[in-house]
Formats: structure tokens, C-alpha cells, sequence
């Protein structure tokens, strides 16, 4: 599917977060060695808590997207991610939660981000600082914490931040002055809104950073430029120069662009054609499915961009167009393509496409003869 203050504030935070309950239902879950996985539930919030062995006392809370409102709430995270990785390593807690309900959800979402900061607290002692990262609506809800209610929050990185999401049953306006270190990392397709945001004409306790990224798409951006971007914020936080190259000169505006390197291939190849490829993912917020297959390897089976392939998964078969991005085809087609991590992704023009998909499953793909192809993709409805 395509993804369709000063003492003031801290007053109002702790208004804001006063009713919150207690966690409950919270288990912990076998994971990779050096970090443990707990789960749970605090005032109907799901929660997940990435716990390393030894933690240096830092903490990131990641805030998701919008997400339909008859989807399952779910908070997801993948510790095996490159970015989350490297931070469980140097020994950061890394959480998510799927706030209270979905839709276009913001105060609320602030206060379940808080809600879970508490719980961290109490069950592994106070951090030392606490990171902000979100995406799209999430990027726009931790810009409103930045700004509104820093309180207990050293810094805020903005990915692709959907800066008109606004919750209508109880707004919050954005004032453009936040109160902790802001960095706002956006393609090239997405910079309007933020670059107005870190031009606006005035003084501000903290002068938010713009980090581009020369690709285009929504919240296209890949592992090593998410931490690149929570580098630079460190950086600001520790009152150090960002550590990257301006865009044409302008001190605002930074390149943040690392192009993924091509990697050894993960699929098996097959005798009688094609390959076979797993999932790795399947996202929560728009039902897409990232499968561990890479340019390269449809090169090897003689898939070029612009053509149909058949992928066969849990004993169907499907045509897939190898596009660009959702939008390569019609309303309800499959098209796969690179993300900027360099693997696939799998999805439907406005639709499902996860179809009982799960982390692990196998997928074949095949080349499709062209009389095996469907209509043409162009012009997407």
C-alpha cells in the first residue's frame, strides 16, 4: 500500500502526562545476543524496548507514521536494521510504540512517547539522554515535542517529517521554535516544508539543521544516512559542528546522501531459472513486504527494470513490475523495487500487499515472457 520551551512547556508536559497508567502485560523475548526484547502495554499503547547488556544510559524512542485506522496496532522494531544495530552495539535502549490507536493521532502520541520514556525509567533506571527519531507523521510529533514539550528530551531527528499532519480533534500548531537541538533529514522530493521550517526569519533558543538526501521519495532514506543524521544531532547536542558537506553553500542545508553499497547476494539460484529470495520485513504502517533480493540479482536472472517477473510466495503466483516506486503501476498492481538500503521492496498500488507474508518466508522469482505480461503500467490510476 502507498503510504498515503522553558518552564512554561515543562509545566504543561507534566499536565499533559499526568493520568498515565501503569505498563502492563510487559514479557521479555529471546533475541540476538547483547540485547533482550521486552513487550507491553501502557494505557492500550503497545510497546517494544530493545535492552542491550550493558547500556551507556542513552535511549531512542522511534515514532511511526500514520497508519489506517482499522489496522492492528503493532509496534515494531527490527533490531536487526543497521542503523538500530550499531546503536544496540555502542550500547543504546532503542524503543518504539504503536500509540493508543492509529490514525491521525499527534497529542496523544506525545503523550504515549512519554508514557513509554517513564516506563524506561522506572524499570532500567533514569537515562542520561533520551533521543527523539520519527518518520513522516511521526517526524512532524517529534518536532512538537522540540518545540512544546522538551522537557525531558535532549534532541530530535525529523525523517521526512509530515509538517501539515494535524490532529483535528485537538490541534497543536507548530511555533517554530524548538527548545532542544532539531535535525530535519528529508529527500530531495520532500524538502519544501522543512527548509521553510530551518529559513524561517528569526532567532530561536535552538536553530534547527536540514540534512538532504539526493533521491527522491517519501521518507526514502536508508540506515547509514539515519545515522549519520543522529550523528550530527549528537553533535549539536555537544555544542560540535555538524560533520558534513553544505549544499551549494547554504549553512542550513547539508548533504547527508550515502549511496548503499552493493552486498554479497543472500538468494539461491535456481536450476530451472530465477531465484530464491526471503522476506526480511513486513512493514506495519503500509503492508509492504522487503524482501532480501538486490538489483544484481535480477540482472543474474535476466529482470531488467521496466519488465514483468512472476514471484511465486505461499503457493501463489503473482506479476510483479519492476518499477521505480509504488506509483510504477496501475491501482491494485504489484511492483517491486530498490529501496535505498539496496533490497526490495513488494507492494500494491494503493492495497495490502503483506497477504499472510511473514519475516522468513521464502519467495521465488521468475522472468515472465512479454506475452506473459499484463497491460501496460503506465499511467497509474
Amino acid at each position: 500500500m502507498i503510504p498515503s520551551g522553558g518552564r512554561c512547556a515543562l509545566l504543561t508536559l507534566a499536565a499533559l502526562f499526568f493520568f498515565a497508567g501503569p505498563a502492563t502485560h510487559a514479557a521479555a523475548t529471546t533475541a540476538p545476543a547483547g540485547f533482550r526484547l521486552d513487550t507491553g502495554e501502557i494505557d492500550g499503547a503497545k510497546f517494544v524496548i530493545a535492552r542491550p547488556v550493558h547500556w551507556n544510559g542513552t535511549v531512542l524512542l522511534l515514532a511511526h507514521g500514520f497508519r489506517d485506522e482499522k489496522a492492528p496496532l503493532v509496534a515494531d522494531l527490527n533490531p536487526e536494521h543497521l542503523a538500530c544495530r550499531t546503536l544496540l552495539d555502542e550500547g543504546w535502549v532503542v524503543a518504539a510504540t504503536s500509540y493508543r490507536r492509529n490514525g491521525m493521532i499527534i497529542r496523544d502520541a506525545i503523550t504515549d512517547l512519554e508514557n513509554l520514556r517513564a516506563h524506561i525509567a522506572a524499570t532500567c533506571g533514569e537515562p542520561r539522554q533520551v533521543i527523539l527519531e520519527g518518520d513522516s507523521m511521526g517526524g512532524a510529533i517529534v518536532t512538537l515535542i522540540a518545540e512544546q514539550f522538551p522537557g525531558h528530551y535532549k534532541g530530535a531527528v525529523a525523517v521526512g517529517a509530515a509538517l501539515q499532519a494535524r490532529d483535528t480533534a485537538n490541534p497543536l500548531a507548530f511555533n517554530l521554535q524548538p527548545q532542544i537541538p532539531l535535525v530535519f533529514l528529508a529527500s530531495q522530493s520532500e524538502l519544501a516544508g522543512p527548509l521553510k521550517y530551518v529559513t524561517a526569519p528569526f532567532d530561536r533558543p535552538f536553530q534547527p539543521i536540514l540534512l538532504e538526501v539526493a533521491r527522491d521519495g517519501h521518507a526514502n532514506v536508508n540506515q547509514r544516512e539515519r545515522l549519520a543524521a543522529l550523528r550530527n544531532l549528537l553533535n549539536l547536542i555537544d555544542h560540535e559542528p555538524v560533520a558534513l558537506p553544505t549544499v551549494d553553500g547554504a549553512p542550513a542545508f547539508f548533504n547527508a546522501t550515502q549511496e548503499s553499497e552493493p552486498g554479497t547476494s543472500q538468494v539461491r539460484v535456481l536450476i530451472e531459472g530465477g531465484f530464491e529470495a526471503r522476506v526480511t520485513e513486513v512493514t506495519a504502517d503500509s503492508g509492504n513486504v522487503v524482501i532480501n533480493m538486490q538489483p544484481s540479482d535480477f540482472a543474474q536472472a535476466d529482470i531488467a527494470p521496466g519488465t514483468w517477473f512472476e514471484l511465486i510466495a505461499r503457493g501463489r503466483s503473482c506479476r510483479v513490475f519492476y518499477g521505480r516506486d509504488f506509483t510504477s503501476v496501475k491501482r491494485g498492481q504489484w511492483v517491486a523495487f530498490p529501496n535505498a538500503d539496496g533490497f526490495f521492496n513488494l507492494g500494491r498500488n494503493r492495497e495490502d500487499a503483506a497477504a499472510g507474508l511473514g519475516a522468513g518466508d521464502p519467495v521465488v522469482v521468475h522472468r515472465l515472457s512479454s506475452e506473459s505480461a499484463p497491460e501496460s503500467p503506465a499511467s497509474p490510476q
